[in-house]
């Protein structure tokens, strides 16, 4: 089911995946994803409603499922997606390329041991450290959906995606190797 911003009806939402999950400031999660671009939607159900490709989306957890929020042209659409649906979630990291310059910061900081999730913001030239878009694949009962973000924004969705409990259904990927 796809509610579109003029048939957003907040209760139905709320019978079909439960109330939003509340923050608890004494353990903070992740209550909603960072900021994904859409790359291709497809229906099962054979139902004319589509998402448009490049829309601007994140994900909301809810009790029972997932609600993805999609913005394109200040024209939302909301589709909740039940955790029953969801068949597969897969995480493809971005492929790394680390060649940090000697005697600089981020060079001395990864001597010193620090990880490199730390060390990549202390470059001083862009060429030290770049990582490609991460990609995920969503695949439910009645949707396939492929989305890419930011490389830097993989550490946060793997967060978010296993606070969501999917057990088994959670893959993730390293990146491709590069030829």
């Amino acid at each position: 089911m796809i509610f579109t911003d003029k048939h957003i009806d907040q209760r139905k939402i709320d019978r079909l995946l439960g109330k939003p999950i509340s923050v608890d400031f004494k353990r903070p999660v992740a209550i909603g994803s960072p900021g994904l671009f859409l790359k291709s939607f497809i229906d099962k159900t054979g139902k004319t409603d589509s998402i448009a490709a490049n829309s601007k989306c994140n994900f909301e957890k809810r009790e029972n499922g997932l609600l993805l929020h999609s913005n394109i042209n200040n024209q939302r659409t909301l589709i909740p997606i039940h955790k029953a649906e969801i068949v597969k979630v897969e995480l493809i990291r971005g492929t790394e390329n680390i060649e940090p310059i000697p005697l600089f910061p981020m060079w001395i900081l990864l001597k010193m041991g620090v990880s490199v999730l730390y060390a990549r913001y202390f470059r001083i030239y862009v060429s030290e450290y770049s990582i490609d878009e991460m990609k995920l694949k969503i695949k439910t009962t009645d949707h396939d959906m492929d989305f890419i973000a930011n490389g830097y924004l993989f550490e946060k969705q793997l967060d978010f995606f296993k606070e969501c409990n999917l057990g088994n259904k959670l893959k993730i990927k390293p990146a491709p190797n590069k030829t």
